[in-house]
């Protein structure tokens, strides 16, 4: 797991948006610049939920059960939001 002081980040919109469908709570968008001038956007979740592992390991199985009709909505929002912020 990919965690810092308490925090779980990816920049998998799949995995961010079925987190979020899952009940976890994002913190942040972080926007990083990088050296071809396209930034790329990182969600970061808190890890104060032990439960998340979890979650990210049956993600990664392929064991990832969620309601896709929600699930879709989170990853189409979370597109947008990720393009907002991008220069």
């Amino acid at each position: 797991m990919n965690v810092q002081n308490g925090e779980f980040k990816t920049t998998d919109t799949p995995l961010a948006a079925f987190l979020i469908e899952s009940g976890f709570k994002l913190l942040i968008i972080e926007y990083e610049p990088r050296p071809n001038r396209r930034d790329i956007g990182t969600f970061v979740f808190s890890t104060s939920d032990s439960k998340i592992q979890e979650f990210i390991d049956g993600y990664n199985r392929g064991d990832a059960v969620a309601n896709i009709v929600v699930y879709e909505h989170i990853k189409s929002t979370l597109l947008d939001r990720i393009m907002k912020g991008l220069p």
